[in-house]
């Protein structure tokens, strides 16, 4: 008595918090295993089969509990004399077969039916007639059987041979003593096809079942033996065939303990091999499945063979229904489950599923599985959108963000890494809904919570490239390289493809700085941690030793060390490079950027931070202009490469709950697109048209940057700015200015504009002007000083274009001596004179 109170006590709290557990965790079989267990101590039969219903309905029964459930209905009083109690039990192995294709439980199953349809009591075969509605409730039931359990190859006869018997029996009872009636010879036709069956289907006792079928063919068919016998044997001879590769095929999984590797090659093969149709697949899936239960993957390559290969899309549904239910933590599976349900019962069903799915917290333990649950309802919310015209975007648009809302508040170590979720989320509000201010801020979210995905931050870029802006997504590139990118180098080689695609060389220049800038910050990283790694194993003993201490002082790094350059002191090739690539980073300039800083801090604490007054050179703490209070903001200036690495290297440091930001200064605005110029040609224009009224036409446009005229005054040109110059030259060109129709041209990006204060008179019809004498020939020459005079000269003076002439045909630094004689001897005469 006191046991039983104990009992019901225990029973009292538990059913108290049950409500609870099975919110929390509605999959965990060890909740229903102790309410039932706690129920059976008190031999409470209803309640009992309250639970077990509950939970089919929740979880996969395992084959033991379904034993145990229906011995505890045929323990009942009276159970086989109750139809309800028949009808129950016969449908609970139903639902058990139905679960798992196992060769017990249809055995169990016809053991049930056998004892009935034997049974000396009256009361009980007419309650199995009634439960099952008619007297005749065997042979279905075994061909059933006998369907189910063809794929397992050597354990399938047993069956088969009970639903032989059967008939056999059912021919006994029909023959009349005159001789063979219609009742049995129908049996006996039956009984034949059922042979000529199984000997199409390859199994392990194929020559015993050969064996039965002579003997059967003796018995009843005797006249035309020979016949039936020709053509069974036609039929064994390419079953035969088919048996040998299975023989193999059984062998490999028996040698693996049924795994589904195994089973999914003995598929494999069989495809290869056109042995074997697609009921016998399924079965084989199936008995696979019997003991791969618990494995996703085996699940979803099921799904996909029947709703892909075989387009089955009814019985997809059914299985994945069962899937959910053996996995109820893979979030792929409950994708699978609303796609067919979407397909087979709209969007209602659907979002029902995924209801049920978030109910039960069972792929809340991962991101990567819960973004896959909520890509589905993403999918099908975006598949109804395109569906319906009149559809609201509005709810699309609110799905995408719940979704990442959802996925966001879980644990972010169980990240997706190949972003699924963000990507079809972004793409349906950039793509579909065309709205590409609500896709920037959802990325920068997802790049603000990833943080050192490095696949989050190119796609980021990769959508400001395709809907946003070259600069935008340059942005993006310089700002993720200074993250500890869990793979950096993908992030490097995209920026530089885009730089070299879409990029100018100051922009390939300038990624290249911060890249090789990074490159030797994760280097300097790794060998800290290596070293540190190290000296955990090795202990105080190495630090014991003097030649073994690192000499290291405060704004000197490991440029010092020749051994942690990662380069070899005796290669000069080796070490010129990386002397030179310390030039070039610190042509850049050795000042950082530190925001997010406790409020507390001054100047001397930042200087601290970043290595001392040995590495800090200025620290500049900025204030707001209203109240001079401090931002949490400096400007850094550092005294060496060195020292600037290390300072980068603090990024992302927490101190006193606060995630500081170290970040060098983005490039000058020269760089940047939007100082890029053009320079307008015009001519055409009156002699007397000044630059002023050219520049009037050209500021219609946008504001010129300057405006020069060339040497000879024929062309006017008009630098404007990139985005500004082709308005302005189609402007001028054919403009009307003081009579006279003005001809205006973008100038050839590769040609250089001549200026007015520096550029030669040059014009169209003048032969271009030969080398000047080089320097070092005019340097070992004495120089000769012409005297240039006024007065008049005997010789007739030479026209300018006979000059011209004359310089030109001068080839060598002769020919420019005799010239400059010439010049000379007049002037000589004269003084003579």
């Amino acid at each position: 008595m006191s046991q039983e109170l104990g009992s019901l006590d225990a029973l009292q709290s538990f059913l108290e918090e049950l409500p609870e557990k099975l919110e929390k965790s509605p999959y965990d079989y060890t909740i229903y295993s102790q309410w039932i267990s706690l129920l059976r101590a008190i031999d409470d039969m209803e309640s009992m089969r309250v639970a077990r219903e509950h939970m089919y309905r929740a979880i996969a029964v395992p084959e033991d509990i379904w034993a145990e459930w229906i011995r505890d209905e045929l323990e009942r009083p009276g159970a086989l004399n109750d139809s309800t109690t028949i009808k129950h039990v016969a449908n609970l192995y139903t639902l058990a077969a139905k679960e798992y294709a196992l060769l017990a439980t249809w055995q169990g199953y016809i053991s049930f039916l056998s004892d009935l349809s034997t049974s000396l009591d009256d009361k009980t075969r007419v309650a199995a007639a009634e439960a099952f509605g008619s007297a005749d409730y065997v042979l279905p039931i075994l061909q059933s059987a006998v369907d189910a359990t063809e794929a397992h190859y050597k354990d399938s006869q047993a069956i088969w041979i009970q639903y032989k018997e059967y008939i056999e029996r059912a021919i006994d009872s029909a023959a009349s003593p005159d001789g063979v009636n219609a009742e049995a010879s129908v049996l006996i036709d039956l009984l034949q096809e059922v042979f000529v069956e199984r000997l199409g289907r390859p199994h392990a006792e194929l020559e015993a079942t050969f064996a039965l079928y002579s003997q059967f063919i003796t018995q009843h068919r005797n006249d035309a033996y020979e016949q039936h016998m020709v053509d069974a044997n036609r039929t064994v001879s390419q079953t035969r065939q088919l048996c040998a590769i299975r023989d193999a095929c059984e062998d490999d999984l028996a040698k693996s303990a049924g795994s589904w590797e195994a089973t999914m090659s003995y598929i494999e093969r069989l495809t290869r091999e056109k042995a074997t149709d697609t009921k016998e697949v399924c079965m084989l899936y199936e008995r696979g499945l019997s003991t791969s239960r618990y494995s996703p993957a085996a699940w979803d390559e099921y799904i996909s063979f029947l709703a892909g290969s075989v387009g089955e899309m009814q019985a997809s549904l059914s299985v994945a229904s069962r899937a959910v239910r053996n996995c109820p933590w893979s979030g792929n599976l409950w994708a699978q489950l609303m796609h067919l349900t979407y397909a087979e019962s709209g969007l209602h069903a659907a979002n029902e599923v995924y209801a049920r799915a978030v109910s039960t917290h069972a792929v809340e333990y991962s991101m990567a599985e819960f973004s896959q649950l909520a890509a589905a309802h993403i999918t099908i919310a975006r598949l109804h959108h395109q569906s319906d015209p009149a559809a609201d975007t509005h709810t699309l648009l609110q799905t995408c963000k719940d979704g990442l809302d959802a996925v966001y508040a879980l644990d972010i170590s169980t990240a997706d890494s190949t972003l699924k979720l963000e990507r079809c989320c972004t793409a349906v509000v950039a793509d579909v809904l065309l709205d590409a201010t609500a896709a920037r801020k959802m990325w920068t979210r997802i790049c603000k919570a990833r943080r050192v995905c490095t696949e989050a931050w190119v796609l980021s870029a990769e959508f400001e490239q395709a809907h946003g802006s070259e600069a935008n997504a340059r942005s993006v590139y310089r700002h993720a390289s200074q993250r500890r990118l869990d793979n950096p180098e993908r992030l490097f080689d995209v920026w530089t493809t885009f730089e070299h695609n879409c990029g100018s060389l100051s922009d390939i220049y300038s990624a290249g700085h911060t890249i090789n800038l990074q490159r030797r910050l994760i280097q300097r990283r790794t060998e800290r941690e290596a070293h540190a790694a190290l000296s955990s194993i090795v202990g105080d003993s190495v630090e014991a030793e003097p030649g073994n201490k690192r000499q290291r002082v405060s704004g000197q790094g490991y440029a010092s060390e020749p051994e942690m350059r990662n380069v070899p002191i005796t290669d000069p090739k080796s070490m010129n490079k990386a002397i030179a690539s310390d030039k070039r980073v610190a042509q850049g300039g050795n000042v950082v950027f530190a925001s997010n800083l406790p409020p507390s801090f001054g100047p001397q604490d930042v200087e601290n931070l970043l290595g001392g007054r040995n590495s800090v050179s200025k620290v500049t703490m900025l204030e707001t202009k209203h109240d001079a209070t401090p931002r949490g903001q400096a400007r850094v200036e550092l005294s060496t490469i060195d020292a600037l690495i290390a300072a980068l290297d603090k990024n992302g440091l927490k101190i006193n709950g606060h995630f500081v930001s170290i970040h060098t200064f983005k490039p000058s605005r020269q760089s940047r697109d939007a100082s890029k110029t053009a320079t307008i040609e015009v001519r055409g224009f009156s002699p007397e048209t000044g630059n002023k009224k050219i520049e009037q036409v050209a500021r219609q446009v946008g504001v010129p940057v300057r405006v020069h005229r060339s040497r000879l005054g024929d062309v006017v040109y008009v630098v404007m700015k990139l985005q500004d110059a082709q308005q302005a030259a189609d402007a001028l060109n054919g403009c009307s200015v003081d009579d006279r129709k003005l001809e205006a041209c973008i100038a050839e990006a590769d040609e250089e504009v001549p200026e007015s204060s520096h550029a030669p008179a040059v014009t169209e019809t003048m032969p271009a002007a030969p080398d000047m004498i080089p320097r070092k020939a005019a340097a070992r020459r004495p120089t000769k000083k012409v005297a240039l005079t006024s007065g008049s000269s005997s010789t007739p003076q030479t026209s300018s274009t006979e000059k011209v002439h004359q310089i030109t045909e001068a080839k060598s630094n002769a020919d420019f001596r005799q010239l400059l004689l010439d010049q000379k001897r007049p002037d000589e005469g004269a003084n003579g004179a």
